[in-house]
Order: structure tokens, then sequence, then C-alpha cells
């Protein structure tokens, strides 16, 4: 493979860093830094926009859709919406915090509304309120699943810990600055739940190769595995050719379902090897671990996850400079 310039997705300038041992403090004016790094996905929004932004709120295409993501602030401020503008929705947006706020004040809390042909299914994680309204059949508790992945998708770029902090300093605070370039793959999880009913099973797709195949691409990870590294991935056309792992640290399918979507969800991580920190919220909602992520072919990519963030450099020259790509090729 032709030498390439990494890409880092990270903030070099925070010198306290983003790990799974140490919460990040947060305060108004460390605000603007922490969306430093999700600024590198700002090209991505650019690349790859929704089809649907110029879609109305009354327009006959956006009520024809069979099922809308609607993600709130607590204090009502739109968030992200599947199809169309959320900028547009702040009506909607009241109307459905109204809503929620009827039950809290009765110390109730609302799960799901039947009208027609039409569900409409809430889930509350404060301080952000996922709905979900669809006439495609699904059961309730299938659709409170995918609100809960698209929970867990804000939490791999922001953590639960920063998010919470956020909201306590700033109540009224608009979440889209720091999601700004990240909506692409909330879009790309938002396809997936029609397509892959592996998320529906907790489940994970494997590609289907010959153990022998399998045990050798395994052998090969074992050889380069750097110091400090958790996780070792090959992926290949969105489904799981083989894991390294800690005994006593499995990964849990939701989060590599994130981790997949990361990888299909934009183009971007295809140009160049990337650097860049990811939450894994069942593994750890409050803290990032680092990913390095080499595309070795068109649709064949190695993950190595790592505690440290300064480990770019040993994980690029140790695992794939010794031709690790070309033996798993």
């Amino acid at each position: 493979m032709a030498e390439q310039q990494p890409v880092f997705c990270d903030n070099s300038s925070n010198k306290s860093g983003h790990s799974v041992e140490k919460e990040e403090q947060i305060d108004s004016a460390s605000l603007n830094s922490i969306s430093e790094p999700i600024q590198s996905f700002n090209k991505i929004k650019k690349q790859e926009s929704k089809s649907s932004i110029t879609e109305q709120l009354d327009s006959k295409e956006w009520l024809q859709h069979e099922k809308h993501f609607f993600i709130l602030s607590n204090s009502g401020k739109p968030v992200w919406t599947r199809y169309g503008d959320e900028s547009k929705l702040s009506s909607l947006m009241g109307v459905v915090q109204a809503i929620i706020s009827f039950f809290q004040d009765s110390d109730d809390t609302i799960k799901f509304i039947h009208a027609g042909q039409h569900k409409f299914v809430f889930l509350l994680k404060e301080p952000l309120y996922y709905v979900c309204v669809s006439k495609t059949g699904e059961s309730d508790n299938q659709l409170r699943d995918q609100l809960s992945y698209l929970h867990s998708q804000i939490l791999s770029v922001l953590t639960n810990t920063q998010l919470t902090k956020i909201f306590e300093q700033r109540v009224n605070f608009d979440l889209r600055r720091l999601l700004g370039g990240t909506e692409v793959f909330l879009d790309s999880l938002s396809n997936l739940f029609s397509n892959d009913h592996s998320f529906m099973l907790s489940a994970l797709q494997c590609l289907r190769v010959n153990k022998s195949v399998r045990d050798q691409i395994g052998g090969i990870l074992t050889e380069g595995k750097v110091k400090n590294s958790l996780y070792a991935i090959v992926v290949s056309k969105g489904r799981l050719v083989t894991l390294l792992r800690p005994r006593k640290h499995s990964l849990h399918p939701s989060d590599l379902h994130l981790l997949f979507n990361m990888l299909n969800g934009s183009k971007t991580f295809h140009s160049a090897e990337a650097w860049t920190p990811l939450c894994l919220p069942k593994f750890n909602s409050k803290g990032f671990l680092h990913a390095y992520i080499c595309y070795i072919d068109e649709d064949t990519s190695i993950v190595v996850i790592s505690t440290d963030k300064s480990n770019f450099f040993e994980i690029m020259g140790d695992l794939l400079m010794e031709g690790d790509q070309d033996k798993i090729i």
C-alpha cells in the first residue's frame, strides 16, 4: 500500500487527554475545546450531507416516511432529525417537550403512544430525549432499542460525563455545535435499522471465511500486538473477520455496531490512516479510548483500540510496517 499521511482526529492541545482511566472535567471556558476532536468530521458533513435536508415539515415527501427519529434536549431544543432540517422543527420539538413534561409533573414517565397505525415511542436519557414515530409494524421494544443505539452513538462522540456537565452548566445549550459533522453517523445508523436485523438480535454478522484463514489472520495480529492496545479487529464489508481481546475485557455487540457504523458511515477513513478518540458506551461511557484505523483495501480495514493517546506511531510501526497488511490481504 502506498505511504499515506495519518489523519489525527484528536485534540492534541488537550494535555490531559481522553482516556478510560480519567473522567474529563468540563467548565464553560472549555466547551469550545471539547468540540475540537469533532471538528475533524466537518469535511464529512460537507461531503455527505443528508439528501433529505430540503424536505419541509409539511411537505408530502416528509409525511410519507414510515419512520421518523427525533432527538431534542430536555429544554426542547432540537438536536437531530432523520428527515428534514432540525432547525425548522423547533415548534414540533416544543410540543414533544411539553408532552414529556406533563407526565413528569405527575411523577410519571411516558413510554409510548399508539394512534391508529402510528406508534410514538419515547426514550428519556437526561439531558436528551429520543422519540420515534413509526408505522412500520415494529414493536415498542424494538423501536426503543433503536433509540438506545442513537443515544449510544452520541455518547461515542461526547461521553456521558461531558454530555452531563455541558447541560449542568448551560441548560439551553445547543448540542448541534458539538455534533456538527457527525450527523452522518446518526443517519447511517438509522438506515441500518431497516436493513440489518443483527441490531434487533444484539448480534454481529461475521464474514464467512475458512477457519484456517481466520486463524491465520488472528495469528498475524497476535504477532504484531502493541503495548497498551486493548483490541485488534479486522473488518471487511461491514462484517467482523476476527477480533483479539484480553480475556477479561469482552466487547459488547452494540459497541462493535457503533464502530462498524463509524467505518461504513463515511468514506473519509478510506483516504488515510486515522487516529481518533472513540467512546464505547458499554465498555466505559465516561471516557475515551483511541482507535487506529487503516484500510488495507477498499472494503477491509484494521482497527486497533488503545488506552494510550500517544500510541499511533508505535501501532503503525509494530503492526503494519512489518508487512502485516500484505499478509492479511
